[in-house]
C-alpha cells in the first residue's frame, strides 16, 4: 500500500474517531441543563435592565450575533418576540416572558434551528448602589451534537458570557 494512502486513511480514521467521540460525548449529556450565577455590578438596577431590555443592539454587543429581526412589540413600544441570525447560520427566536422593570426579566428561547430551547431569568437586587444581578439558565437541547459542543466549552458558557457581556456593558458605557 502506498505511504500517502496510508496515511490519508490514518487521517481519516481519525476523524472518524474524533466525531464519534464528539457524538458519544453529547449522547452522555443530560438534554436537560439548570444553573445560575450572580455579580455584583457598579451600576444601578436602571442602567442594567436599560441594556437587557435593548434587544436591537445585540448585534453591536454580541459579536457572533449578525442581525436582529423583530417580530413583535407591547403596547408601549418595547420589543417583545424577536429572531437573532447568528454568524454561523440557522437562527433563534425569543420572546420576553415575566417582566418586572428594573427587577426580573424573563427570555424564553422558543424555536431554534439548533434544536435548543431555554429560559433566561434576569434579577435585579439594588445593593449599596450597586445592583446584584443573579442570572438563571433553563436549557433544553434535544441534539447530541450540540449538546457535545456545549460539554466541550463548558456546560455554563452561555452564563459566563452573559456575565463577561454585563461587564464589558458597566466598563465601557457607564461612567462614574
Amino acid at each position: 500500500m502506498p505511504r500517502t494512502l496510508k496515511f490519508s486513511l490514518g487521517i481519516s480514521f481519525a476523524l472518524i474517531g474524533l466525531v464519534a467521540v464528539f457524538l458519544a460525548l453529547g449522547f452522555a449529556q443530560d438534554t436537560k441543563y439548570k444553573n445560575s450565577v450572580e455579580e455584583v455590578f457598579n451600576a444601578t438596577p436602571e442602567q442594567i435592565w436599560t441594556y437587557l431590555i435593548d434587544v436591537e443592539s445585540i448585534p453591536n454587543r454580541r459579536q457572533e450575533v449578525i442581525s436582529v429581526e423583530i417580530i413583535e412589540k407591547d403596547p408601549q413600544g418595547l420589543v417583545s418576540v424577536w429572531k437573532e441570525i447568528p454568524d454561523m447560520g440557522g437562527y433563534m427566536k425569543f420572546r420576553i416572558g415575566e417582566f418586572v422593570p428594573n427587577v426580573k426579566l424573563e427570555v424564553i428561547l422558543f424555536e431554534s434551528s439548533y434544536k435548543m430551547l431555554g429560559k433566561w431569568t434576569y434579577e435585579l437586587t439594588n445593593k449599596n448602589g450597586n445592583t446584584l444581578v443573579r442570572i438563571t439558565e433553563e436549557t433544553e437541547i434535544v441534539s447530541p451534537l450540540l449538546r457535545g459542543a456545549f460539554f466541550l466549552a463548558g456546560r455554563d458558557s452561555t452564563l459566563q458570557q452573559e456575565l463577561d457581556f454585563l461587564r464589558n456593558f458597566v466598563r465601557e458605557r457607564i461612567k462614574n
